[in-house]
């Protein structure tokens, strides 16, 4: 019997894990459409950062500990000598691990990179529309206004008042202002609601497309490492050599799953405390979108340390 253990490349699905984090922020100043605000979080930093990565760590050595008695133990029921145990996990395996790990890396790299540029592509022209909409809607206020203002202006400048009519045409000139400026404040924040409402399909699509690459990937990759491991296995000798060994096995297979299931619903964990207060930071920041990893060409404030400082409050 030859047994087979599932691959996790826990540190590479963390990043892909979060693609974008963003919140709307005030809508573009109306003198002329500008980019769109951008963040980036390094989020093997915010991690490796985060109160509860120790205990991920932990797990993650005890997941690496039942994998080798595991694998040791598959190697002794398919009839594997000491000498050939040996040398399968401690050279070639880990070799062939090391380069599967490192195709996966490299794949889902190049995957986050596709989605976030198409992503700030739609970001950039939606900001743009919008921002044009925002600059039209102000100047029809200023031609709805500028009349009225302009008649309580030269009345204050050219007509002889008391003190008391002065200062009543003054307040009526306040509040006309204050009108026109609240009016302007509404639909700033309806347009930049309008943008997060837009583009909130396209992250949920991205987070769930990323999602998706990454399983197919990573079990397209742990199914050639095992058809290689078992390739060199064969090389070894005979059959299950007791009943006792396969219990041993099948023993050691249900604590390697149910480990695994403990390491993912601790990165689930660790990863929306940083999704949240990444979040957080970006309406403090007023920042439209928030990038994990690369900058996708685009200028970008870099959050991550004020992500870490919120994750250990």
């Amino acid at each position: 019997m030859k047994i087979t253990t599932p691959i996790r490349f826990l540190a590479t699905l963390i990043l892909g894990a979060v693609l974008l984090t963003g919140c709307a922020r005030p809508a573009p100043e109306t003198k002329s459409p500008a980019a769109p605000q951008v963040g980036v979080i390094d989020m093997d930093k915010a991690v490796k950062a985060h109160p509860k990565h120790q205990e991920w760590q932990k797990l993650k050595e005890q997941a690496a500990t039942l994998n080798q008695q595991l694998t040791a133990e598959a190697g002794r029921a398919a009839g594997v000598t000491p000498q050939s145990a040996m040398n399968l996990p401690g050279s070639v395996e880990s070799g062939l691990r090391a380069a599967a790990e490192q195709e996966f890396n490299a794949k889902m790299a190049a995957k986050q990179q596709e989605l976030q540029t198409r992503l700030a592509g739609k970001a950039n022209k939606l900001h743009s529309e919008l921002s044009t909409e925002l600059k039209t809607y102000a100047e029809q206020l200023e031609q709805e206004y500028q009349p009225q203002l302009f008649n309580l202006q030269l009345k204050l400048q050219t007509v002889r008042m008391d003190e008391k009519e002065a200062a009543a045409v003054k307040k009526a000139l306040d509040d006309l202002k204050a009108e026109q400026t609240n009016k302007l404040t509404v639909r700033e924040k309806e347009l930049a609601q309008k943008l997060e409402t837009a583009l909130t399909p396209d992250k949920a699509a991205s987070e769930q497309e990323l999602a998706a690459y990454a399983k197919q990937l990573n079990s397209e990759i742990s199914t050639k490492m095992a058809a290689q491991t078992a390739n060199i296995a064969d090389k070894g000798t005979g059959p299950l050599s007791s009943s006792s060994t396969a219990a041993g096995v099948s023993a050691l297979e249900q604590q390697f799953t149910m480990k695994q299931q403990e390491i993912s619903a601790l990165e689930d964990t660790i990863l929306n405390d940083i999704r949240d207060k990444a979040a957080k930071v970006a309406i403090e920041r007023n920042l439209d979108v928030v990038f994990t990893g690369q900058r996708v060409n685009v200028s970008a404030v870099d959050i991550t340390d004020a992500v870490i400082t919120a994750v250990k409050k």
